[in-house]
């Protein structure tokens, strides 16, 4: 028993270590796409979309090719997840738009945390100190990573906003573990992409630009990253707690580093490889503790 229940601990991780490397490689490509390197820049609308469109056809295919049963969703559940995750991810691309992209990317990364927090009321999850201190130390590396500048409080009403999109975003973990609690992954994957797909299309009407063979290419490729990322992500709150796993999404920021180095030969400096070495201590100090716990219980 204690041998599983350390073995889904390192899976936990293993998955949402590996979730975090797809949301890098898409939020590269995402990147990509809305740069001149490929062409016209596309919208961000318009990048949404397409994630949403291609990982549709891609987990639609699986789903119908495994013959997958439908099972009752908790469409309450979907809607809100959803929403939460557009309204989230909107409002830290408006604030894009109106403060530095850093500003707003060190905001936002806040929401592991409050995802940690809410999981106490809303999934009768533990705060043990050993967390708090994890995923202080792990935000910390990132806030060294990202390098806001040193008066973004001048920007306070976008700020403010910033935070509560940050809070949506931690409230749409939340609903995805009520989810992976009474359904499969792959309805999961399935209901949420067609959701996805609907909402953002509604706006693609004012922002559409025809794509070059290369965007579209690269719109596939972010269409499968992000359905594996979503797969890693729900197989990690599988198998451990939010409020444990989510400081590992931390993570994201330094395979971000490592494929800029890879594609754009843009070696990280000093104070980059120093923030990537304060996340990675944060979650050794997470992985080490709950490992001892099992141990000693």
């Amino acid at each position: 028993m204690l041998h599983f229940e350390r073995k889904q601990v390192l899976m936990s991780v293993f998955f949402m270590v590996l979730a975090s490397a797809f949301v890098a490689g898409s939020t590269i490509i995402a990147k990509t796409l809305g740069s001149f390197d490929v062409g016209e820049p596309l919208s961000p609308f318009q990048i949404s979309h397409s994630r949403f469109l291609f990982a549709f056809i891609f987990i639609s295919i699986i789903f119908f090719k495994t013959k997958s049963n439908f099972e009752k969703p908790s469409f309450k559940l979907h809607i809100a997840r959803t929403i939460s995750g557009w309204v989230g991810v909107t409002i830290l691309f408006g604030a894009s738009s109106l403060i530095p992209v850093a500003d707003a990317i060190a905001i936002n990364f806040t929401n592991p945390i409050f995802a940690m927090l809410l999981a106490v009321p809303f999934l009768k999850e533990r705060l043990g100190l050993y967390k708090v201190i994890a995923v202080f130390v792990t935000f910390i590396g990132a806030i060294i990573l990202i390098r806001p500048s040193y008066n973004f409080l001048d920007y306070e009403p976008v700020a403010i906003i910033s935070l509560f999109g940050a809070i949506i975003l931690g409230l749409e973990a939340i609903f995805i573990k009520l989810l992976i609690r009474v359904e499969r992954q792959i309805q999961i994957l399935f209901i949420n992409n067609a959701i996805g797909l609907i909402i953002s299309t509604i706006p693609l009407y004012f922002v559409w630009k025809n794509p070059t063979d290369i965007q579209i290419k690269l719109c596939v490729m972010l269409g499968i990253l992000m359905l594996i990322g979503q797969f890693c992500f729900l197989e990690a709150l599988k198998r451990g707690e939010l409020s444990f796993v989510a400081p590992f999404f931390y993570n994201t920021l330094i395979f971000v580093i490592i494929f800029d180095y890879i594609i754009y030969n843009s070696f990280p400096d000093n104070v980059s490889l120093f923030g990537s070495a304060i996340i990675i201590i944060g979650g050794i100090i997470i992985y080490w503790k709950k490992n001892n716990s099992l141990f000693n219980t």
